[in-house]
């Protein structure tokens, strides 16, 4: 359920007691705050009971839900009936109407369900509205209750209400303004940042116009009254705040948009159902007159399964996650309605003094404009000068020269001049000073001159966006010290994050002067800013953007920011450095970081806009559209649906439950990944791009037309190639000096051209014609036809040569420009110069040194005579090397110089091969005759050691002989006969045996006997031979 409160008694300033007592808005609150708690404690506790299975849960016989939904209930049908009278559709009938429908079919707990969240949605909706009116009520305490005033000649004190106009208030230090009037005397600074949001105090003097709530600072005033009540400033912004909230732009939620359409289709699906499942009974009771039996329960059952809590949920669910989710990055939402909106909105308003900025001034830039003083000695003796003022910039001049451990100076005179400046003496280098620093308005009284100079410099400092604050010392203007509001640090990256996000009409409202609003809006990159605007212009420029379409969020911090944000659509308020009146007049808060969390709280708003057309989408409409279905066919019941809307309402909470990981599932790469890819493609389709540079049509031409006036400028850049130097040419001539490796500015084409030349780069000239192989070659190799004459030479022993060479040369630094200017062909002269040397070296050399040895002395020799006439002629280049690539005689007498080199070719290897045979034959013989030898000396030796060794045995057998003479000559006999009968066949036979005997002799492998029988052959080589 959802109301939308729109009070018409928000106007300020009205005290009558018979207005608040006819519409008290706190004691309706605190009803609906115990009618919701009562309604929970028995939904709550029917619910235990009902686990435990007590009996006490149906007191009087009644249900607990019962009388939860009879409770609560009343209240939901009283304010659907009003609607309705009112010719209002939305959820609250369609709510009502199942609150009904749940208790004819005895499902109170559904209906007390229902009448639960209805009621906490339009608790939390009226206490905000609640905490609004409480913001309007502070903004009375910001008019003092009493004023002094002169009347007959006395001062008097009076109370607030009862000023006139024409009183002549009496304002001291530290006091509040009663009234908005002219100052008649007096001078001071007053902080009017409570209203125009101005960083620094304002000096006011006599003839200026001071503002109700106010703070006057240092100086008494005398005020004459011109507005009393609610004709004062501060009347007027309390004026338009009430009107603000009571006039807001009506916003449908999206619940109740849904709900108009959702509503008919339960009461025409409930009676279709109906008709569909009592067709028989009502033809019977109109044809026959029967008394029908109807059959209610089918389409009860559609009427508790379409119970709009899913509805009722999507928004509550949803707005609740988002706004746990904000809490956590600090940012407080009043009611989901301002979530909605956020969605919704186009146009961004900022306030610049504590929003965009942080309201503290910084000193700035310090201008010296006296020769003999610098910038650490102008705020040296300004501080000198300020130590005792309790001015905020004096303070703050201080603060500096602290930091700077500036030594203070002795001060023998102090006197303040309340809203100009001060006036000092202080003794500095053993003599006094009379020092001043103040505004404008004090050097002109005191008759210091101001030059061109500073005059231009305080211009400057104004037009930068900083008061200037003046320093003379005995009378001359010395310098001019500038103070600042400190842009927030985070502001420019907000900004740009919140174009990104679509939002391009983006506005600066201030209240301040236009110098310092359009300072910051370059800082934050915002294009359009208002400067100079009341309380009342903020409120006229939202109403005015309001009335052009579009939907506006305002961003401020202030009581002056307080109607435009009670006005706009969304209200963004900077609450932990802010007012309460802005806090309370705002529907979203910023704490913390004042700025950081906008552009999430915009992102999370649309995200939420989306999960709520999710749940009355899919799960209010679909699922119950599907339920409807069943509950036709008889499918579903009663208790079958309201568990079918059970699963129904679960499902949208966990659907909205996304939302508090919101911004989390993007961390990931492969989602990153994915929203550029979608992005690129959505960027790049020919229709997006067609309608981008249609729309944008004036800037593409004028992009294009920059881009080429860039790109003509930029054809005077030339990029010097570290290798290269640049000849410049100005009007065809040649314009000094070399241009270096860089970047080189100078007029663009035609008039002037720069030719970038390497220096450094081996250049080749090539002489007679190209050989095709990759190197030197031999004259004897394959060669090609001639192309011309110029290959040939003559040799100093008068013959032809075919010649074809390379000259590498290089330019050197000093000669580039001249080379360029004064040789028409420099290859061609360089050519011609080395075909001469080549010619004037061949004609002094020998073909065969040409040919074969010679070669390099020819080309070291050629390069030499090459640089000094290359040098003599005026050409500055420098020869690295000469090589000849191909030399052989002309092509005609190829083959006989072949042929007579073929005959040298074989002479030699005939010769070459008889000096070998010859060499071989004779080492072979003198080996075979070292071998002869070797083998005489060997035999001798063996003879000889042999013939030593019979001495020595026959020494030995005569010696025995002499000793035994039978046995040795018995055993002479047996050697004698082992000698001769070694190698031959024997027969042995044996004496002893009897008989004829008959003798065989066969062979024993042809009878078989094997080889065992056979005597073995005897092998003689071992046998000496005998002397």
């Amino acid at each position: 359920m959802h109301r939308e409160y729109q009070p018409a008694q928000m106007a300020f300033g009205h005290t009558h007691p018979a207005e608040h007592d006819h519409h008290d808005h706190g004691a309706e609150l605190r009803w609906l705050v115990a009618t919701t708690v009562l309604v929970g404690l028995l939904l709550g506790a029917d619910l235990v009971m009902g686990v435990w299975g007590s009996e006490s849960r149906r007191p009087f016989g009644v249900s607990l839900s019962l009388w939860a939904a009879i409770v609560g209930g009343g209240r939901v049908v009283y304010l659907a009936l009003a609607a309705l009278f009112e010719g209002r559709i939305g959820a609250d009938i369609a709510l009502a109407v199942a609150c009904v429908a749940a208790g004819l079919l005895g499902e109170y707990f559904v209906a007390a369900e229902v009448v639960f969240i209805a009621l906490v949605g339009e608790c939390l909706e009226a206490f905000t509205f609640e905490r609004a009116q409480q913001a309007i009520q502070k903004l009375l305490e910001y008019r003092p209750r009493t004023a002094r005033v002169i009347r007959d000649g006395r001062e008097v004190e009076v109370a607030a209400d009862s000023l006139g106009v024409g009183d002549l208030l009496v304002v001291r230090p530290g006091e509040r303004i009663a009234a908005d009037g002219t100052v008649r005397a007096g001078r001071s600074a007053v902080d009017q940042a409570v209203l125009t949001g101005e960083g620094l105090p304002v000096d006011k003097g006599e003839g200026d116009s001071v503002y109700t709530g106010t703070v006057n600072q240092f100086g008494r005033l005398e005020v004459r009254v011109d507005k009393v009540g609610a004709e004062t400033t501060l009347g007027q912004v309390i004026r338009l705040m009430g009107e603000a909230q009571a006039k807001r732009s009506p916003f449908e939620r999206t619940a109740d948009r849904y709900a108009r359409r959702f509503l008919p289709a339960v009461l025409t699906a409930a009676t279709v159902v109906f008709l569909f499942t009592n067709l028989g009974p009502l033809w019977r009771w109109g044809k026959l007159g029967e008394r029908p039996s109807l059959d209610l329960m089918p389409a009860l059952a559609v009427l508790v399964v379409t119970c709009p809590c899913a509805l009722v949920l999507a928004t509550p669910a949803a707005v609740l996650a988002a706004t746990a989710r904000l809490a956590r990055r600090g940012v407080l939402v009043k009611g989901g309605a301002a979530l909605e909106r956020l969605a919704r909105v186009d146009t961004l308003a900022f306030d610049k003094t504590g929003t965009l900025t942080e309201g503290r001034p910084e000193l700035g830039d310090r201008v010296v404009l006296h020769p003999l003083f610098d910038a650490d000695e102008l705020l040296w003796l300004a501080a000198a000068a300020e130590r005792p003022s309790e001015h905020p910039l004096a303070r703050l001049v201080v603060a500096e020269a602290d930091k700077l451990d500036l030594d203070p100076l002795e001060l023998e005179e102090f006197q303040a001049q309340p809203g100009a400046g001060v006036a000092a003496r202080v003794v500095s280098d053993g003599r006094e000073r009379e020092v001043l620093v103040g505004n404008l308005r004090l050097f002109r009284e005191r008759g210091v001159p101001l030059s061109a100079e500073a005059e231009q410099a305080i211009d400057l400092l104004d037009r930068s966006g900083q008061t200037a604050l003046l320093v003379a010392v005995d009378g001359d203007l010395i310098g001019a010290i500038g103070a600042r509001d400190r842009v927030r640090r985070e502001a420019h990256d907000v900004i740009h994050e919140l174009k990104h996000l679509g939002l391009r009409d983006l506005t600066i409202l201030t209240g301040d002067r236009p110098a310092p609003a359009l300072a910051v809006a370059k800082k934050v990159h915002i294009k359009q800013f208002e400067a100079e605007l009341t309380p009342a212009d903020k409120a006229e420029w939202v109403r005015r953007r309001q009335h052009e379409g579009r939907v506006v969020a305002m961003i401020g911090d202030g009581i002056n920011d307080a109607p435009a944000l009670a006005l706009a659509d969304v209200g963004l308020a900077l609450g932990g450095v802010g007012t309460d009146i802005a806090a309370e007049a705002g529907s979203v808060i910023l704490m913390g970081d004042p700025l950081e969390p906008l552009p999430e709280t915009i992102r999370l708003a649309r995200q939420t806009v989306r999960i709520i057309r999710q749940n009355i989408l899919i799960f209010a409409f679909g699922v119950n559209g599907v339920a409807v279905a069943l509950a036709g066919l008889r499918l579903l019941g009663p208790v079958g649906a309201a568990i079918f809307h059970q699963v129904g309402s679960l499902l949208v909470l966990l659907n909205a439950l996304r939302l508090l990981g919101f911004d989390r599932w993007g961390e990931l790469r492969i989602v990153r990944g994915a929203g550029r890819i979608r992005a690129v493609c959505r960027r790049c389709r020919p229709s997006a791009v067609s309608g981008w540079v249609w729309a944008h049509r004036r800037t593409v031409t004028s992009a294009i037309g920059a881009g080429l006036v860039v790109a003509y400028l930029g054809s005077g850049i030339t990029v010097i190639g570290p290798d290269q130097v640049g000849v410049r040419q100005r009007f065809g001539r040649f314009q000094g000096p070399l241009l270096r490796p860089g970047l080189h500015f100078g007029l663009p084409a035609p008039c002037e051209t720069v030719i970038k030349v390497e220096p450094d780069l081996v250049r080749v000239a090539r002489i007679g014609p190209a050989s095709n192989t990759g190197g030197p070659v031999a004259w004897n190799a394959s060669h090609g036809a001639r192309r011309d004459e110029s290959a040939l030479f003559f040799t100093g022993d008068e013959n032809l040569v075919e010649l074809a060479g390379v000259v590498e040369y290089r330019y050197t630094e000093d000669g580039v420009a001249d080379l360029l200017f004064n040789v028409a062909a420099i290859e061609a002269s360089v050519t011609a110069a080395a075909e001469g040397v080549f010619r004037e070296v061949v004609g002094r050399s020998e073909l065969e040194a040409i040919l074969v040895g010679g070669r390099r002395d020819f080309e070291s020799q050629t390069a030499g005579l090459l640089q000094h006439r290359l040098a003599a002629a005026g050409l500055k280049v420098a020869i690295d090397r000469v090589r000849v690539m191909d030399a052989h005689p002309p092509r005609e007498v190829v083959p006989a110089y072949r042929d007579v080199s073929a005959a040298v070719s074989d002479a030699a290897r005939f010769r070459n091969d008889a000096e070998g045979f010859a060499s071989e034959q004779h080492w072979g013989a003198l080996a075979e005759a070292q071998a002869l030898r070797d083998t005489a000396a060997i035999d001798s030796r063996r003879l000889q050691s042999r013939a030593e060794g019979d001495r020595h045995a026959f020494l030995a057998r005569q010696s025995a002989h002499a000793d035994r003479p039978d046995l040795t000559e018995f055993r002479l006999l047996w050697d004698t006969l082992a000698l001769t009968f070694a190698g031959r066949s024997k027969l042995i036979l044996d004496p002893r045996a009897g008989g004829r005997r008959q003798v065989w002799m066969a062979d024993p492998e042809r009878l078989g006997l094997g080889r065992a029988l056979a005597p073995a052959p005897v092998d003689r080589t071992d046998q000496e031979p005998e002397d």
